[in-house]
């Protein structure tokens, strides 16, 4: 197996990776850094709504970078409505998006990514980090995947063995539910004394529009067809002349089994106010993802012997103000610095790196984070209750002498099946309703057909009995993809299962709500997956 070596690792190039690395290497030139990215050009997994505030950026770029980089338009209205089933009642503003802008989260990373390499960093796509590299509790780098595999597991044509790449610093920028993340945080137990995270499942369309369409500015939704103890919402982002970037978000933390997100999206596109914005448009793409949800009370610790943790991987999302992508570039920033210090030292330690969370725990961003701690676990005892906290939490400045923390998992929500329930059903066929096959045709699916299965079930048997009799095997609801099939042929009298691989969107909803906890979603390929590029 061939061995690189690099000064400093970064797995994952997004927008917390990509300004760690353009920081490091502008604040420390000499240093070797490399970036690992699984998808098959710069941006193709990324997906947000998504909304940047341009003075997170002052940290990373020059003025004149900030005037050239590829933003969107400037959010100068916004409306925020509570919808029911026919009406949208329009409510006060929370925290307020004026100024920010709209972006394509794809197309700024390619950016980014330009400016990073023209800086001197080597980025490698197409290639999926399968496994860390420890030497006893010290992170030492990464193993890659190989590529060419067959469906068993074995050498086909065109097979490439994998790579190790080793470093004196590996910085896991991998988003929601990293898989390194993951194995990272259990071996060091770095959740110790903190509760579990939470999680949402987000969806988005771009869809094309008349251009004398009348623009109503950005619009933030709550309520329908949410029931009152589901939290959630969608927006609608006029991105361009002609183009609307529409999407919605449901807590993975719902408790009813027959729920299904992917028939609640469509359901609230079929709402009067916002089918009236598609009724005469197309939809051009299509993609689904999970995101972190849980905010300051849920963060790990956020460095070890040779890791660290950024961006979404670490949880910084702030879900209250819809900051994702602003938090993401500042992390990277003080990880940067956090690694420059201890250059400087040479001493890669979780006591060595330990001025990257001393720097988080100073910076403002990260203060802002804690004082929204409270919105979103607010909404565990239901809508209105939610917004009344949120209320008081804002006017309070995060004040409150408590600390709300979740006790249980997002899986762990789920509660059986009771007699007389039954699954929701699709809306009317409409021009502005998709299924799940023509949402999947606008995402851009690219898995060779011929590779091993990233989707590993660990008790086969269980998850189809055990959670048909208990749960009605919610996994052909939960996967926006129809991943999981479940049938009945005529033929044979019990149930079959199908894990239909090619069709996964990478969204790891899976992995997260799965009440039985026995699906594991583990990095196909490298280069395989969806393409959001253009969202």
């Amino acid at each position: 197996m061939s061995e690189l070596s690099h000064d400093v690792l970064i797995i994952g190039a997004g927008p917390a990776g990509l300004a760690a690395a353009l920081h490091l290497k502008r604040q420390h030139r000499d240093l070797n850094i490399a970036v690992l990215e699984k998808s098959a050009r710069i941006g193709a997994h990324l997906l947000s709504g998504a909304l940047l505030d341009p003075h997170d950026l002052i940290p990373l770029l020059t003025p004149a970078e900030i005037a050239t980089a590829p933003l969107g338009p400037e959010v100068t209205r916004e409306t925020l409505l509570h919808l029911t089933r026919h009406h949208a009642i329009p409510l006060p503003h929370g925290w307020s998006h004026r100024g920010c802008r709209m972006l394509a989260l794809g197309s700024f990373c390619r950016w980014l990514a330009g400016l990073a390499e023209r800086a001197g960093v080597e980025i490698y796509t197409g290639f999926a980090a399968q496994e860390l590299l420890w030497e006893g509790e010290r992170v030492l780098g990464i193993r890659t995947g190989a590529l060419g595999l067959n469906g068993r597991g074995e050498p086909g044509p065109g097979f490439e063995p994998g790579l190790e790449m080793r470093a004196s610093v590996t910085i896991l920028a991998e988003g929601c539910r990293g898989h390194l993340t993951g194995e990272l945080i259990q071996k060091l137990d770095l959740k110790h004394g903190r509760p579990p995270q939470t999680h949402g499942l987000g969806f988005k369309e771009l869809w094309k529009i008349p251009t004398d369409q009348s623009d109503e500015g950005v619009v933030h939704t709550l309520g329908w067809p949410l029931a009152q103890s589901q939290h959630g919402g969608g927006f609608l982002y006029p991105v361009a002349p002609g183009r609307l970037a529409i999407g919605w978000v449901v807590g993975l933390d719902y408790r009813d089994p027959w729920f299904d997100p992917f028939v609640a999206f469509q359901h609230w596109k079929n709402h009067p106010r916002i089918r009236a914005r598609l009724a005469h448009g197309q939809p051009l793409a299509f993609g689904a993802r999970t995101l972190v949800e849980g905010g300051w009370s849920c963060l790990p610790r956020l460095v070890c012997d040779g890791g660290v943790l950024i961006g979404d991987a670490a949880g910084f999302l702030d879900a209250a103000r819809l900051k994702g992508i602003g938090n993401a570039i500042q992390s990277g920033v003080a990880a940067a610095e956090g690694v420059v210090a201890a250059c400087e030292t040479g001493d890669f330690s979780a006591a060595g790196l330990g001025g990257y969370p001393e720097r988080v725990e100073a910076s403002a961003w990260m203060a802002r984070l804690k004082e929204v701690r409270n919105v979103r676990p607010g909404f565990r005892a239901g809508r209105l209750p939610g917004l009344l906290n949120a209320a008081w939490e804002r006017f309070s400045r995060g004040r409150s002498p408590w600390n709300w923390r979740w006790s249980i998992s997002d899986r762990a929500r789920l509660r059986e099946v009771t007699p007389g329930s039954a699954p929701m059903t699709m809306p009317e066929p409409a021009p502005w309703i998709l299924d799940r096959s023509t949402a999947l045709s606008l995402s851009a699916l690219r898995h060779r057909h011929d590779q091993p299965r990233h989707l590993r079930v660990q008790d086969p048997e269980r998850l189809l009995n055990a959670g048909r009799s208990r749960f009605a095997n919610p996994e052909t609801r939960y996967c926006p993809a129809g991943v999981y099939e479940v049938k009945f042929p005529p033929e044979v009298e019990q149930a079959v299962s199908r894990i239909r691989s090619e069709r996964c969107l990478h969204c790891k909803c899976c992995d997260i709500k799965d009440p039985l906890d026995t699906i594991r979603w583990t990095p196909p390929e490298g280069g395989s997956g969806p393409d959001h590029g253009a969202m």
